[in-house]
């Protein structure tokens, strides 16, 4: 008997079966690979119908609970033809489990098997952007000559994504942009790849390099290239035959069951629904939050939801920090505002509270900015449309306001000036005109951080600020009185 062996194709129909029960990808998830002892390479020739070591071969089987490996196996003599195709995935993350995304994956294959040149897949950090273009190579990489996996987190500019693509097609770069994209075109076009480009977000501000990848599309060739993103890009128009856009939302509820049932959750947890809609399915901030319900909770979802508050991981925090700092004055000025209100907000009203009189059209666009960002919620109602955040944009957005807040006060208290203060001059941290919840929330939150500075003197200290403020415009004045008294009020 031959000590290798290989997977039919109704066997791997079996295998592809199982490991989407898992929530595993075909050759991402670590997990598989090294419950096999194997490698990522041999699991990619498991899933090529290559013949493998039997050992290896049953031990693939068995890792997604296939035990008659014999029925996965083809025992025929007959060598198939198969042309293996040219991978280099060595800056493909490993993740950890995959959940549903079945239309999402329906429609890149579309769109790919239709000859589209770009594809952009969008979305906010943590919903799955690169576990969904991993999912799809998986699931594509036999349609092509070769498969290349870049990230541009570590691409600082053109000249380097060109060089460091050519290398991987086992091409001479010139360091020359014109003489090299010439060469790289030619091979996209004398072969069928596929090129995955992660992180699109990070060479934003490089206009040389996105204008390349936009303008990809615009060259006769046989291959595709998707790019993730946090943004959306507007240069080319999209959902072409040659363009297309995918945003990328959190998962369905079904979905999302799954992925609490993978973690020991069984799907009848009092809370699980609410805990699904309070994270809006974001994969990635679902899995941060589920051990802080078993280890503080005891794993009781309700409990966790009667807390009235939302968790955002450390890794899930940073993302969307990073994001937020991205942003233009207005667009923070914008979340800031609807952090405050905490409930959707019409354009009219958001414009009214506005210290500065902005050009409506300016508003509108920085709207639109933070839509293309995927950090608004938009709410249509039958007078006008509403925006509000997204819980998880709304929690960052109500932290960084509240430290931002801290500084400034601070750095007035240290020099006298008030021209530190900048959000407290421009927001008013109670909605106007109320005395609400949410307003009571944000100041809790802030006495909260200046208690540990300065302790029981801190009445004292914010009533030294209200003297500073005389004698000055009420344009410089603006907020911060209102602000401080509320303070004021709150510790005495």
């Amino acid at each position: 008997m031959s000590n290798s062996l290989k997977a039919s194709t109704t066997g791997l129909e079996i295998v592809d079966k199982a490991r989407q029960r898992l929530g595993w990808t075909k050759t991402s998830t670590a997990r598989w690979w090294q419950d096999a002892h194997t490698s990522k390479a041999t699991l990619r020739r498991f899933w090529q119908g290559d013949r493998i070591q039997k050992e290896i071969f049953i031990a693939i089987c068995q890792a997604v609970g296939i035990s008659e490996w014999e029925t996965i196996s083809d025992s025929s003599d007959i060598q198939l033809d198969v042309t293996t195709p040219f991978i280099d995935w060595n800056e493909a993350p490993d993740i950890e489990s995959f959940y549903g995304r079945n239309e999402e994956l329906s429609q890149l294959e579309e769109w790919i098997n239709n000859g589209c040149k770009l594809i952009n897949i969008v979305g906010i950090g943590g919903i799955g952007k690169t576990s969904l273009a991993l999912a799809i190579a998986d699931r594509m990489q036999s349609k092509f000559d070769c498969l290349i996996w870049k990230s541009l987190y570590n691409i600082p500019s053109l000249i380097s994504l060109l060089d460091n693509l050519l290398n991987s097609f086992n091409q001479s770069a010139v360091n020359n942009i014109q003489k090299d994209t010439f060469k790289l075109i030619s091979y996209l076009q004398q072969h069928r790849c596929l090129l995955i480009l992660d992180g699109l977000d990070a060479v934003l501000s490089n206009s040389e390099l996105t204008k390349f990848i936009q303008e990809s599309s615009l060259h006769r060739h046989q291959s595709c290239i998707i790019t993730t993103s946090r943004e959306k890009q507007n240069s080319l128009e999209a959902n072409t035959k040659t363009v297309c856009n995918l945003t990328l939302n959190g998962l369905a509820k079904t979905e999302a069951l799954n992925l609490f049932k993978s973690r020991g959750f069984t799907g009848k947890e009092l809370g699980l629904s609410a805990l699904i809609q309070l994270y809006r399915g974001n994969p990635l901030a679902m899995k941060l939050v589920i051990p802080l319900i078993e280890s503080v909770f005891g794993g009781n979802v309700a409990a966790f939801i009667n807390q009235n508050t939302i968790v955002v991981g450390d890794r899930l925090r940073v993302i969307l920090k990073q994001q937020f700092q991205q942003l233009s004055g207005l667009e923070q000025d914008i979340l800031y505002w609807l952090a405050i209100w905490q409930e959707p907000i019409s354009f009219c009203r958001l414009q009214t509270h506005l210290l500065l009189s902005v050009d409506p059209a300016m508003v509108l666009e920085g709207i639109m900015a933070l839509e293309k960002r995927s950090l608004l919620e938009k709410w249509n109602s039958e007078q006008e449309p509403a925006f509000t955040l997204q819980p998880l944009v709304m929690k960052v957005a109500t932290d960084e306001l509240v430290e931002n807040a801290v500084q400034e006060i601070r750095q007035v208290v240290r020099t006298n000036d008030i021209h530190y203060f900048q959000i407290l001059r421009t927001h008013w941290l109670l909605r106007p005109g109320t005395d609400d919840i949410a307003g009571d929330r944000i100041l809790n939150q802030l006495c909260e951080k200046l208690y540990p500075v300065y302790g029981a003197t801190l009445p004292q200290i914010l009533n030294q600020i209200l003297p500073l403020l005389q004698n000055q415009s009420p344009l410089a004045i603006a907020y911060i009185a209102c602000n401080i008294s509320a303070l004021i009020n709150r510790n005495n």
